[in-house]
């Protein structure tokens, strides 16, 4: 689920103000409000500053007053790989699928044709239904959640808010309608997968 990833920055800029602190101490500080809980395209979302490995540079520039640094670092990131299973909270369902939570991640989806078969949505509860045998099994919202993971997307920044607009889930929309610059792909489509409690003796 977690990997550590080296990163340079080759202008990491340390503002007038804060260049009387120790200079570890104000580069890492810069580093941090730059990457921390910040998608990288094509890696992943940054969660923690692991190390700083180097610091070169120091430049200050005419007419200008900060200093600006050549960092070498490494952070913690959350990508998880295909096939990994990951618990988390259901937290809404719509005709295309349903969208999982883990806490400090929320765009994970699970669209419909990755659930447990056959399953049917319910537009009276607005909510999907496992049709297990003769028992109707509702995949209720806020309950905990075992998916499996099939992929990862970085889909481009929507250059309008028209584009995001007509964009599906996996396209990087999101019910609330933002814009998801990392969306998780999982699936609920074998024993154990699904609603917990669905599996609970």
């Amino acid at each position: 689920m977690f990997q550590i990833s080296r990163l340079e920055d080759a202008n990491v800029k340390i503002l007038p103000e804060n260049l009387g602190k120790p200079r570890l101490e104000a580069i890492t500080q810069e580093i941090e409000s730059l990457y921390i809980d910040k998608v990288i395209k094509d890696l992943g979302l940054v969660i923690t500053l692991y190390e700083i490995v180097s610091i070169e540079g120091g430049t200050v520039y005419p007419g200008e007053g900060s200093a600006h640094f050549k960092v070498e670092f490494r952070v913690v990131v959350f990508r998880p790989f295909v096939g990994e299973i990951i618990e988390g909270t259901l937290k809404k369902a719509d005709k295309t699928g349903l969208y999982v939570d883990i806490g400090f991640f929320s765009d994970i989806f699970v669209p419909e044709h990755l659930m447990q078969e056959p399953s049917v949505f319910d537009e009276d509860e607005q909510l999907w239904v496992w049709m297990y045998e003769d028992a109707k099994m509702f995949m209720d919202l806020e309950e905990p959640v075992r998916i499996r993971i099939q992929g990862i997307k970085f889909p481009d920044q929507p250059r309008t808010s028209d584009e995001l607009v007509g964009r599906t889930a996996l396209e990087g929309a999101t019910p609330d309608g933002t814009f998801a610059p990392m969306v998780v792909m999982a699936d609920i489509n074998a024993d154990g997968l699904g609603l917990i409690s669905w599996w609970k003796q």
